[in-house]
């Protein structure tokens, strides 16, 4: 009887009586909260690929209510949820009972299930709508009630029980299921709808797992884990997203430990390694995984079966639920429980041919495989891991041992946020083939789970790899690239378009910050689209474009190595067309690569922008006395010379973000990365032959106290890459000559040396009779 008793803590799925379905969400962000309700599914096997879409933890009432009305919201929040998590964990495992004020947090989102009091359920307007929000306040409050009078209050609630939810916010209304489907507007089209009502909705309750202290080294069903072969040093991957064709077959990615590389001590954290256990009775049964019990292996990333083709002997990954053929066991190796523990040695059985899974030494060849003589940017190999085939054997082998790893909380949290964001843009992209038209609801619903996207990769102002390599787990980088191929112009929606495409390559340029090789070499294929949007002016998709692949060049010389001339001529007649700032760094990123100067791209680059054309891309600087204006005044010129304005003024006119501010800023800038590595011809052509930036100039503004702090330093770094260091003036210690050729030393520098040498050899010798005048001494005194 107690097996059947749910307790606080517990997590259940909750199967609705009037629909056949079960309560779910698989979207993450903030406006692609709502609730969604199945049609029809099967009550002990729903098709159902992610087990935390459909599963809810029971969590008891928060006594403490922190108003939120405070000077520090978040504050309260925090505190809040503080308490929340403390009442959880004193009211841990106790029995619920019927009338008692409970709180529902869904597991694949982490958040609560909430009544709205100000916005009306999309479907039946006389109803209240239901959300998933993060906070746990009064709203996301409800009483357990019996939905038959074979129960009452004061009861146990037991598995099985069908039960009502009244909300404690608005007291006598219930959560309630539409009538009528979500509609093709919704992700959930065929799905109906969680929302607020006076009418009443039964619900069946199943639990999942009941918790227990000694379960947390142990292999539940529903977790995700990982399975390394420990003779081979490989995991079992597969490449592919859900809803969507498999990339990439079942294979084994190599990774051995090296003491020299200290992450490869560490398990991946790679979301192609992530696998989740199902059991072969359906996903809503749950538990801890014991040994030999039948069960299925999804694999997380692209939601499909792990299964063997008979026929051909091949293991592969499959999307029907029902097949017999995705049924394995899971052996110990040594077994000292019936439940599976976290890291413990298993070999893997497929239940129908009765063969067991088998590591190849032969390479894995992938779909897709670049060609290593292929120049172009879509041959850059972005990982160079070895693959290695994975197949079935009659006869289980000693050394096919699997270590099945658990994977980190915060790991399984940031890949459930990143996969609850792609549903929207899969949507998007398949109602703009099929001709639908954006209007401004959907246009800002996409437009902010963007911008939730972008910020999400930012932990503490720095970008988070774990975060951004998800985007390359998820394909959420191709989605993007394929939105962003939707032809736009000349169409109805086109505002609608532009302002979603300019918040995606926000998205991939936060993508490409910081100094993940992998992310860069991985987007570079697409380069050659990137540069074709370049010419677009809507909405400042063309900037946004260049700004991100500024971002993919920058230090990355296999990448700046694939810029050809044609490239930089077509970096340099955009910036002719429109003078931005942008443009500007494109070019300086060709310029220098991680410190190196690239001298072939700084001369070609000074000659194209600054010796070819008329030239109309350059503001012009220079002093008063050379152009009729006051002597020893520095002006500048943004109309090629027309018209004339003192520096001075003209920075203290434009604010810091002022686009002519900007691109005078970094057309310095350009300059001193054109004559870095001390570039003889580049600096003759600034200095000398165009004049375009002379020594009288760069001193006069360095020592003008009426420039920013920030302008003056430029010219000071000017100066020093421009006039300092040049010929052969350079630091003695960046040359240090360690070596010298004997019979070209002459006879003055000879003597010198061998003075030095004889000087050295007079101290080693008498170092050397101390030190025996010591020992001697000491061994006097020892006898």
């Amino acid at each position: 009887m107690s097996e059947d008793t749910l307790c606080v803590g517990d997590s259940v799925c909750l199967y609705a009586t009037e629909s056949y379905g079960f309560v779910m969400s698989t979207q993450s962000s903030s406006v692609h909260n709502e609730v969604a309700v199945g049609c029809r599914q099967d009550r002990v096997k729903p098709d159902i690929k992610d087990q935390h879409s459909h599963c809810l933890q029971w969590q008891p009432e928060n006594e403490g209510q922190i108003s939120l009305v405070n000077i520090n919201k978040q504050l309260a929040a925090d505190s809040e949820n503080d308490d929340n998590n403390l009442e959880q964990k004193r009211q841990q495992g106790k029995k619920v009972v019927y009338g008692q004020i409970i709180q529902l947090q869904h597991t694949f989102t982490q958040k609560y299930i909430h009544v709205s009091t100000t916005k009306t359920s999309s479907t039946e307007s006389n109803n209240m709508a239901v959300e998933l929000l993060e906070s746990n306040a009064k709203h996301c409050q409800f009483k357990i009630m019996p939905r038959y009078k074979v129960k009452a209050e004061g009861d146990v609630v037991q598995v099985d029980d069908q039960i009502v939810l009244e909300s404690m916010k608005s007291p006598g209304s219930f959560l309630h299921v539409s009538k009528a489907f979500l509609g093709p507007m919704s992700v959930y089209s065929k799905s109906f709808e969680l929302n607020l009502s006076v009418q009443q909705t039964g619900f069946t309750v199943y639990r999942k797992y009941k918790p227990h202290i000694e379960d947390d080294n142990k292999v539940r069903v529903g977790d995700i884990i990982r399975f390394y072969h420990k003779e081979m040093e490989a995991y079992l991957v597969a490449e592919g997203l859900f809803d969507d064709e498999l990339l990439e077959d079942v294979h084994l990615r190599m990774r051995p430990m090296d003491q020299n590389n200290p992450k490869t001590l560490f398990p991946s954290t790679s979301a192609v390694t992530y696998w989740q256990i199902e059991l072969q009775t359906g996903p809503i049964d749950g538990g801890v995984l014991k040994w030999e019990q039948q069960c299925r292996i999804i694999h997380m990333c692209s939601r499909k079966y792990l299964t063997v083709d008979k026929a051909l002997q091949k293991v592969t990954l499959t999307s029907d639920h029902m097949d017999p053929n995705t049924v394995f066991r899971i052996h110990p190796v040594i077994r000292e429980y019936d439940e599976v523990p976290l890291d413990s040695y298993c070999r893997i059985e497929h239940v129908v041919s009765k063969r067991w899974l088998h590591a190849l030494t032969v390479d894995y060849v992938r779909k897709f495989a670049q060609k290593e003589e292929d120049s172009s940017m879509g041959s850059l190999k972005w990982s160079t891991a070895t693959l290695k085939q994975i197949s079935t054997i009659e006869e289980k082998q000693y050394d096919d041992a699997f270590t099945i790893q658990g994977v980190s909380s915060d790991l399984v949290e940031i890949f459930d946020y990143m996969a609850g964001m792609v549903p929207f843009i899969q949507k998007l992209i398949r109602d703009k083939k099929d001709g639908v038209q954006l209007n401004a609801k959907m246009t800002h619903d996409a437009v902010v789970a963007l911008s939730e996207l972008k910020d999400f990769m930012i932990v503490d102002s720095l970008p988070n790899k774990n975060r951004q390599k998800l985007m390359r787990n998820l394909r959420i980088v191709e989605l993007l690239v394929y939105l962003l191929q939707i032809p736009f112009r000349g169409t109805p929606d086109q505002h609608h378009l532009t302002r979603i495409f300019v918040e995606a390559y926000d998205v991939l340029y936060t993508y490409l910050k910081g100094d993940s090789r992998k992310n860069e070499l991985y987007i570079a294929k697409y380069i050659d689209f990137f540069l074709s949007q370049f010419e677009y002016k809507e909405g400042m998709i063309g900037l946004n474009s260049a700004h991100m692949v500024m971002e993919l060049i920058k230090d990355n010389r296999k990448i700046v190595d694939r810029i050809t001339t044609e490239h930089i001529d077509k970096f340099v007649e955009l910036l002719r067309r429109d003078k931005n700032y942008r443009y500007l760094d494109l070019l300086k990123v060709l310029c220098v690569c991680d410190g190196v100067s690239i001298a072939d791209n700084q001369k070609y680059i000074t000659e194209v922008w600054l010796m070819k054309g008329n030239r109309n891309c350059v503001f012009y600087t220079d002093l008063g006395q050379k152009i009729g204006k006051e002597k020893g005044v520095v002006y500048v010129s943004t109309t090629t010379g027309r018209t004339w304005m003192e520096l001075s003024k003209f920075a203290q006119k434009s604010s810091s973000d002022d686009e002519l501010y900007l691109f005078l800023e970094h057309q310095l800038e350009l300059f001193g990365y054109l004559c870095n590595g001390q570039n003889d011809f580049s600096v003759k052509v600034i200095t000398q032959e165009l004049n375009y930036l002379t020594w009288d100039e760069a001193f006069t503004c360095l020592s003008d106290e009426r420039l920013p702090d920030e302008l003056r330093a430029q010219y000071c770094d000017l100066i020093i890459t421009m006039f300092v260091n040049v010929g052969d003036n350079h630091s003695v210690i960046d040359r240090v000559k360690l070596t010298y050729n004997y019979d070209e030393i002459d006879d003055i520098e000879r003597q010198s040396l061998e003075d030095s040498m004889g000087g050295l050899l007079d101290t080693m010798r008498t170092g050397t009779r101390k030190v025996n005048q010591f020992q001697a001494q000491a061994g006097v005194a020892e006898s």
